[in-house]
């Protein structure tokens, strides 16, 4: 801990053994002068993070839209508004809290709009981009409290603080996924903040800072408090703290029940040391934690249950449901599986990209700390959350998203270190031995940072604004296409009498509410769905990829399943003779696709529906390359006319 930022001011390095105790040194700048930076600091994220909101053009998973954004629409709009419920929800496997924060905004934000009298077609484009506002407000928080925990461990404004501040700036994983709706982003800013606020000196026995956004000035509530001044809790205000921790860890486990192995490896540390003769924490100490976990646990259980009972309509718990599901019935390796060192050859460098060999490298000097070190108490943590989870079949790297703040100010110390002169080389230096070598080192050192930041942001980049941006387009271009088709500048139908349109002008433009008007022959997913089309009319319909929950586990039957969107590749003339123009499924006005259903289509629709043609309406690049060969090519939406008034 306080060991790196000796070693980077260039100080002899001393045993952890003699200073792990010892509180990080500051900056020596006025407390008032450090609380304002904290606060500069705070809306420079906020703005950074906004801006990355609205500047993301592009589609990582479908759980960012159908794992939050289209319950929350069904709870603020109804059962009619169109949302598409997954079967997950049916099966009661979520939490409702997560959804619930982005319906609660959705309401507020369509009353005003209604109030305002706004038009339907600007609020629909408000609608659009909300939950990732939200969403950026949320992922600024938890880069605030990532810098603050560092600032805690390593000194108020020092360099490897700072070094922290700019890695998670510029991270792409940050830039890429940090404002998106996934309920792993939201548990990220949970378990950061909750790490911030815990009492690390019952863990470790570190005495940790208090970081720029605390108040140095004493006050009531840094005054000792009577009942508790025999310990750790020593003020309200630290029991405050508790209370806070214990409660956003809390939510955190319920939101994604594996966000408990983090918590396990924090709290391992802290009931063992009960029993060490070095524990600065009273007998005290811990009835307080046990009395305020009790209740904290409690609440954050009563507000889940409580959402999840007005949500459901019957009691449950879906933390329990989820374990059933994804461990009796074996129904997460449907969506699929991979090799046990994914997270090791794949997540990590993902998360992690052109940090990675620092942080390699600070993982092994951290795991040679002692064990009443912070960073060695973060290094078991991530390893720990990584092999647990690596026996899970099913792996997906935002599975790991939580553990990249604490791999940031892992990190932070070795990175600092190397793009900063040492101090043997600058002694040196000024005594004019080995100008040329020192020269030399720090000139390969500027170009590698250089080298390091021009990659992040060309990741970055390529990643928000090229990779699968036409999947998010095509929504788009639907919702702006039924505005023109079938609503009036009051957001009325064309077709309702009121709208004052004569009977030619409906006869040949306007769609009714009676008409399908798009359906999406695609992998199931593939595109969000009621919270980008946004209006209830606008019928829709696409191919589903519900697993075989009727099947008995590890079962031939099981092992053959084919979803629809299986059936429609394997077999699309098929498909489309004995699967569409259903009553669930009728001919749309359109139909979107990736441009390698295009042959299949015409030959179906040409050849089934004579005297009709198949006529390209739009198209876009959805992506440069793809892993799944369904999902390459461009994205097209195709109209069916009638041929004889072709020319």
């Amino acid at each position: 801990m306080s060991s790196s930022i000796k070693l980077n001011d260039g100080q002899k390095r001393m045993p952890d053994a003699k200073i792990e105790n010892l509180p990080p040194k500051d900056n020596g700048l006025h407390h008032l002068v450090n609380e304002q930076s904290a606060k500069d600091a705070w809306i420079l994220l906020l703005v950074f993070r906004c801006i990355n909101a609205l500047a993301v053009r592009t589609f990582f998973q479908p759980d960012e839209y159908f794992q939050s954004l289209e319950p929350a629409w069904q709870m603020a709009f109804g059962p009619q508004s169109g949302a598409w419920i997954t079967w997950e929800w049916h099966h009661q496997l979520r939490s409702s809290l997560h959804p619930a924060l982005f319906a609660i905004v959705y309401y507020a934000a369509d009353k005003v709009m209604t109030f305002m009298a706004l038009f339907p077609q600007f609020r629909a484009m408000i609608l659009a981009v909300l939950p990732n506002l939200v969403q950026a407000y949320i992922a600024a928080v938890g880069d605030y409290y990532t810098w603050q925990l560092a600032e805690r461990i390593y000194g108020t404004g020092t360099k490897v603080s700072s070094a922290v501040f700019w890695m998670t700036l510029f991270s792409p994983w940050q830039w890429f996924c940090s404002t998106r709706t996934f309920s792993n982003c939201l548990e990220t800013t949970l378990t950061i903040s909750a790490l911030y606020f815990w009492p690390w000196a019952m863990s470790t026995g570190c005495i940790l800072g208090r970081g720029s956004d605390v108040s140095q000035i004493e006050d009531e509530d840094a005054k000792p408090n009577s009942a508790t001044s025999s310990g750790i809790f020593q003020t309200p205000r630290s029991v405050k703290h508790l209370r806070i921790s214990l409660l956003l860890a809390g939510i955190a486990c319920i939101l994604r029940p594996t966000n408990g192995l983090i918590w396990f490896s924090i709290l391992m540390p802290t009931v063992t040391n009960f029993f060490g003769t070095k524990s600065q924490a009273s007998v005290s100490d811990y009835v307080i934690l046990l009395r305020e976990g009790i209740i904290c646990g409690s609440i954050a259980l009563l507000l889940s249950v409580a959402s999840d009972r007005l949500y459901f309509g019957e009691w449950t718990f879906p933390p329990y449901q989820w374990l059933h599901f994804n461990i009796s019935q074996d129904l997460a390796v449907f969506y699929g599986r991979n090799d046990w060192h994914y997270y090791i050859s794949q997540g990590l460098p993902l998360l992690l990209t052109t940090y990675v060999p620092f942080t390699l490298v600070a993982l092994y000097q951290a795991s040679l700390l002692s064990s009443s070190n912070i960073r060695f108490l973060f290094t078991t943590t991530i390893f720990l959350t990584l092999g647990t989870l690596s026996l899970i079949s099913h792996k997906e790297v935002r599975f790991i998203y939580p553990l990249l703040p604490l791999l940031h100010i892992l990190t932070a110390p070795t990175i600092s270190a190397f793009f900063e002169p040492e101090a043997a080389a600058t002694s040196k230096a000024k005594t004019g031995s080995q100008p040329v070598l020192v020269a030399s080192t720090s000139t390969v050192r500027r170009k590698s940072l250089c080298t390091i930041i021009f990659l992040n942001i060309l990741i970055a980049g390529y990643t928000s604004f090229f990779h699968q941006t036409g999947v998010l387009s095509v929504t788009k271009f639907l919702r702006e296409e039924y505005e023109t088709l079938a609503l009036d500048g009051r957001g009325r139908l064309l077709s309702d009498p009121d709208a004052g349109i004569d009977d030619e002008y409906k006869k040949s433009t306007t769609y009714t509410n009676d008409e399908t008007f798009a359906g999406f022959l695609m992998p199931c997913h593939s595109t969000p769905w009621r919270s980008a089309l946004i209006h209830p009319g606008l019928k829709a319909w696409a191919l589903g990829c519900e697993p075989p929950i009727h099947l008995a586990p590890h079962t031939p039957e099981r092992e053959n399943y084919r979803d629809e969107a299986d059936r429609f590749y394997d077999d699309s003339l098929k498909f489309l003779k004995e699967e569409i123009n259903t009553k669930d499924r009728p001919w749309p006005r359109y139909i979107v696709g990736f441009e390698g259903i295009e042959k299949d289509l015409k030959t179906f629709y040409e050849g089934e529906m004579k005297g009709f043609m198949v006529k390209e309406r739009w198209r876009t690049r959805n992506s440069h390359w793809h892993d799944d060969w369904r999902r390459t090519g461009d994205v097209v939406v195709w109209e069916f006319v009638d041929g004889s008034t072709q020319k």
